[in-house]
């Protein structure tokens, strides 16, 4: 883990890439994953939010067994909650997570 300097918090860069190696062990078949957000949710637990873009198979597609020249691929949101230590807490699809207010 990368350490910035001046605070006890990980470098951007080792968020996304613990929330992208999460995202492409722990999902079936993934195609491409792209962090787009990275937001503290709670500064003194050092909890982060990563929002990613993950490319998948179109499940439609193939369960009905539908040959195509090229993947049929379908985008969907998740969100990814790390702790300092890179640790996974919490991670779903976007519109079945409750924002904080």
């Amino acid at each position: 883990m990368i350490l910035n300097d001046l605070t006890d918090r990980p470098a951007a860069a080792s968020l996304r890439d613990a929330a992208i190696a999460f995202l492409r062990q722990t999902l079936p078949a993934v195609s491409k994953v792209n962090v787009t957000k990275l937001v503290p949710i709670d500064e003194g637990e050092g909890v982060w939010e990563a929002e990613a873009e993950v490319w998948q198979p179109n499940a439609t597609i193939e369960s009905l067994g539908i040959q195509t020249r090229r993947p049929v691929l379908d985008k969907v949101i998740y969100l990814v909650r790390l702790d300092r230590h890179l640790y996974v807490s919490a991670y779903g699809l976007k519109d079945s997570v409750s924002s904080p207010e």
